[in-house]
């Protein structure tokens, strides 16, 4: 299982403290290559929202384990 991970800032930002972390909603899903799909969505998304120039890393990545570890 994958989640989709989106951080984005404005060109010529070199403070990641001044980027922006969008994590997704609808995930996980079963495979990288639907991550991924969602990661390009989620991108265009952001890229209509914001028409500044932004620079976008990306991760498609296995969920922490969720609950208490004993």
């Amino acid at each position: 299982m994958f989640e989709a991970i989106v951080v984005f800032c404005a060109l010529g930002v070199t403070d990641p403290s001044e980027c922006v972390t969008a994590e997704d909603t609808r995930g996980p899903y079963e495979t990288r290559e639907e991550c991924m799909m969602r990661v390009h969505q989620m991108v265009s998304a952001l890229a209509m929202t914001m028409p500044v120039p932004m620079q976008y890393s990306f991760k498609c990545e296995e969920p922490a384990p969720k609950g208490i570890k004993l």
